[in-house]
C-alpha cells in the first residue's frame, strides 16, 4: 500500500509539472514610461515646407489692418516762393496836433524777398495825406506826405497765417501852414494772410520831423516834433 501511494503521488506531480510547462513563462518587466526622460529628449527636426504649401498657407492666413501712419510731408508751398510785388491801401486816423484827430489815407507799393521759412524782407514807397480838421473852434490844416524805406514781416509759424511786421525809413510832408518838413518814420503792425495773394493788417506808425534845424557856433539846434497814424489796410501780392 505504501508503495502504491508513492507511485500515485509521483505520477500526479509529473502530470502537474508537464501541464505547467505548457504555459509560457512570464518574466517581470519594469513599467514603460508614457513620456521620455526630459534629459534624454531630442529636438524634433523641422520638416522642409514645400513652396506650394507655403503659398497656400499664406493665402489662408488671416490679415490684419495696419495702424495708419501719416508719412506724407506737409506741403512747403506756403513756406516758399512768397516773395514778389505788393500794393496796399490803408485808412484810419492821424495825429499831427495833440488831441486833434485827422482822417488818414495812404497807398504803398514795393517788393519783398523770401528771407527764411517765415520771413519776408523788402522795400516800399508810400504816399498819403491827413485831412483838415476842426477842434474846439480851431481849424487845423492837413498835410500830404511821402516816404521811402524798408519793411519786413514774419509769420508766427510755418503754417500760421498771423504775422507781425515792421517798417521804417525816410519821409517828408508838406503842410499849408508851416511849409515842408522831413524826418524819419518807424512802424509796427499785426496782420493775417487770407491766402497767398491777399492779407490785411493794422499798423501804427510814428513819424518824427523837424520844424527847424540849424547849426550855430558849432552847436546843432533843432525843433523836433512827431505825427502818428493808426491805420487798417489791405494788401494784394503778386
Amino acid at each position: 500500500m505504501a508503495a502504491m501511494a508513492a507511485v500515485t503521488a509521483s505520477a500526479i506531480l509529473a502530470s502537474a509539472g508537464a501541464h505547467a510547462q505548457e504555459k509560457p513563462l512570464e518574466v517581470w518587466q519594469p513599467p514603460q514610461q508614457t513620456e521620455p526622460d526630459p534629459a534624454k529628449r531630442t529636438p524634433q527636426m523641422s520638416q522642409p515646407v514645400d513652396a506650394t504649401d507655403a503659398a497656400a498657407q499664406s493665402q489662408t492666413r488671416p490679415t490684419y489692418p495696419q495702424a495708419y501712419t501719416n508719412t506724407s510731408r506737409t506741403s512747403t508751398r506756403y513756406e516758399k516762393d512768397r516773395g514778389g510785388f505788393f500794393v496796399g491801401v490803408q485808412g484810419g486816423k492821424g495825429w499831427v496836433y495833440e488831441d486833434v484827430d485827422q482822417s488818414a489815407l495812404m497807398v504803398n507799393a514795393g517788393y519783398r524777398w523770401q528771407a527764411g521759412d517765415v520771413t519776408l524782407v523788402g522795400i516800399e514807397a508810400a504816399g498819403g495825406q491827413l485831412d483838415d480838421a476842426e477842434h474846439e473852434g480851431w481849424y487845423y490844416s492837413g498835410l500830404d506826405y511821402a516816404s521811402l524805406g524798408a519793411n519786413a514781416r514774419f509769420n508766427f509759424g510755418r503754417s500760421n497765417p498771423v504775422y507781425g511786421l515792421i517798417r521804417g525809413g525816410y519821409w517828408s510832408a508838406h503842410n499849408g501852414d508851416v511849409g515842408s518838413v522831413e524826418g524819419g518814420y518807424f512802424g509796427v503792425g499785426l496782420g493775417v494772410d487770407f491766402n497767398r495773394h491777399f492779407n490785411m493788417s493794422l499798423v501804427y506808425t510814428n513819424h518824427v520831423y523837424f520844424n527847424d534845424a540849424y547849426w550855430s557856433d558849432g552847436d546843432f539846434y533843432y525843433d523836433a516834433n512827431r505825427a502818428e497814424t493808426l491805420m487798417l489796410g489791405a494788401e494784394a501780392r503778386f
